[in-house]
């Protein structure tokens, strides 16, 4: 709640503007996502008060807007469908609310483990490349409201896009019409009129005619009647259903997590303050506590709403609140206020709203710095689409790990000579004409020295030996850029040290960290590396060598 103390009344009117937005958004929406879950659509209104007050008491991203979302209410159907029960039955229900339960504290307890550092795996390209895929995937889930007709698919992008394809001959003309004319005026009134919240106009302009030319009869599919009251607040699971929905819980909470944080981490970087990994582990978690305790399915940050939100000049997470108190009275009172907007409308308002993050200059922007960076971007993105949005998310993860590892494998090895004029020791790839000491072979190693690379290193160095001419005498490491170190490098630099030795070859070093060498020392290394070769410079290192030459002529 830090935020609130700090709370400016000049962001109220963006706030209040904002959560009405949210407000006229999340009603239908939630509904709509109910059905995805295989739940009531009243409980789609529910999940998203408790879960609301939750994320504004204990998230860290002003802009983040939770409730129920299409990614996360299709998995939640999967998980329980995936369990042999039957669709719409009471056991569905309650299975779906304690998947909700299990998902809350999954990631409570993950919160304070400080498993939030698994979210700095997945790298800026893998996170952009994954908001974009995820973008297009809800963008084309909302196509069946724009034409009229539901394709037969798995809510995944290929299947979906082959079955609109496939049956595109079921257009209804109306609800096309009434969808693009929708999209044209949200894109008119957000390029002209950025400051009026378009959302919000374009939604009651729709019911208002809705009801003047009764769309309903025409063929246009309407939201319809919504069931009003409150919900039975409680916990109506049993220690065994949430035994029975672990497994699965534990993929969505990773996915629930992934695009929250992916999302929070968005804004808090365009505006400038910090998104707490690990406290968003908990706000979430709490949040989905909130939405079982309400009797509804798994929540988590929603991209198309925080879009719309943040365009309408949300500031805080007062509009979170506001919302909140907003949907319950809704849902207590005035449900009958949306029983005729057009479904159509409803999806180019969601289409408009993540519009913004259809931004493929995102994933383009990494093929001039890095080629690497590029094609994981562009893996990420491909990987949602065509595996599906947790087999994508396992795959950018996964695509993080390994470019961590490949960037931490690939280090270079230098041969160092001294700078005209200095005490500076510069790369002889880069300073050629730097000044270098007969028998003495000065080598950097740019980086920590550990399982992956430390063969690399010991390669590099006997090739740099083998083209030294006259050979070697001694080999003088500057450790300034050694910043760790681990088991298997230790050893394997005493070993090469004993086969440096049977050739007549001493290994010195130079700059190394203290922490470095209490490694090593644990390691034994200082049991055949004299302390007295521990330099604290190469200067001091190349002294104590042409010291000993001279001392030797």
């Amino acid at each position: 709640m830090e935020w609130l103390p700090n709370y400016q009344k000049t962001w109220l009117r963006g706030d209040v503007m904002a959560a009405l937005t949210l407000w006229a958004l999340l009603v239908p929406e939630a509904m709509a996502y109910a059905g995805i879950a295989g739940m009531p659509p009243e409980t789609g209104l529910y999940a998203a008060p408790l879960a609301l007050l939750a994320y504004a008491i204990f998230g860290t991203c002003r802009h983040l807007d939770v409730g129920p979302s299409s990614a996360v209410a299709a998995l939640s159907f999967s998980v329980v469908a995936g369990l042999g029960v039957a669709l719409g039955g009471e056991e569905f229900i309650v299975l779906s609310i304690a998947l909700a339960f299990m998902v809350g504290i999954l990631l409570i307890v993950g919160g304070f483990l400080k498993l939030g550092i698994l979210a700095d795996f997945l790298s800026r390209p893998v996170l952009d490349g994954f908001v974009v895929g995820v973008a297009i995937s809800i963008a084309v889930g909302q196509l069946g409201k724009i034409l009229g007709y539901e394709a037969e698919a798995a809510y995944d992008f290929v299947p979906d896009i082959l079955a609109y394809i496939r049956d595109i001959g079921m257009t209804h003309i109306p609800t096309l019409v009434v969808g693009l004319v929708s999209l044209t005026l949200l894109f008119t009134l957000h390029k002209y009129t950025p400051r009026l919240p378009g959302a919000l106009v374009v939604l009651f302009l729709a019911i208002a005619l809705s009801g003047v030319f009764n769309f309903e009869a025409m063929g246009v599919h309407i939201v319809g009647e919504i069931p009003a009251g409150l919900p039975d607040f409680g916990i109506a699971v049993t220690l065994g259903d949430l035994l029975r929905v672990a497994a699965g819980a534990i993929g969505v909470a990773l996915v629930a997590f992934a695009e929250s944080v992916a999302i929070a981490r968005s804004y808090g970087t365009k505006y400038g303050y910090e998104v707490d990994a690990n406290q968003e582990l908990i706000a979430i978690g709490a949040s989905n506590l909130g939405a079982g305790f309400s009797g509804a399915f798994v929540v988590n940050g929603s991209m198309s709403r925080t879009a719309a939100a943040e365009g309408a000049g949300a500031k805080s997470q007062m509009v979170s609140l506001v919302a909140a108190i907003a949907i319950l009275i809704t849902a207590a009172f005035f449900t009958g206020l949306f029983s005729n907007l057009p479904e159509a409308t409803l999806g180019a308002i969601v289409i408009h709203a993540v519009w913004k993050n259809i931004n493929f200059r995102k994933v383009s922007q990494y093929r001039s710095i890095t080629r690497l960076d590029y094609v994981t971007a562009i893996v990420a993105m491909i990987g949602v689409l065509a595996l599906g949005l947790l087999e994508g998310l396992v795959l950018a993860a996964l695509l993080g790990l390994t470019v961590l590892l490949l960037g931490t494998k690939k280090r270079n090895t230098f041969v160092l000579g001294k700078a005209p004029e200095t005490a500076v020791y510069r790369s002889l790839a880069h300073y050629p004409e730097g000044e270098t000491f007969p028998g003495l072979l000065i080598l950097r190693f740019d980086g920590s020295l550990f399982f992956a690379n430390t063969h690399d290193f010991v390669a590099a160095a006997r090739s740099a030996i083998a083209a030294t001419d006259p050979p070697p005498q001694v080999v003088l490491l500057d450790c300034e850029s050694l910043n760790d170190i681990d088991a298997t490098a230790v050893i394997t630099l005493t070993e090469f040290e004993g086969q440096l030795e049977e050739s007549g070859i001493q290994l010195h070093f130079a700059r190394v960290k203290t922490h470095v060498r209490n490694i090593m020392e644990r390691g034994g290394l200082l049991k055949v590396v004299s302390p007295e070769h521990f330099y604290l410079s190469v200067q001091e290192g190349v002294d104590a060598y042409l010291a000993e030459q001279e001392k030797n002529k």
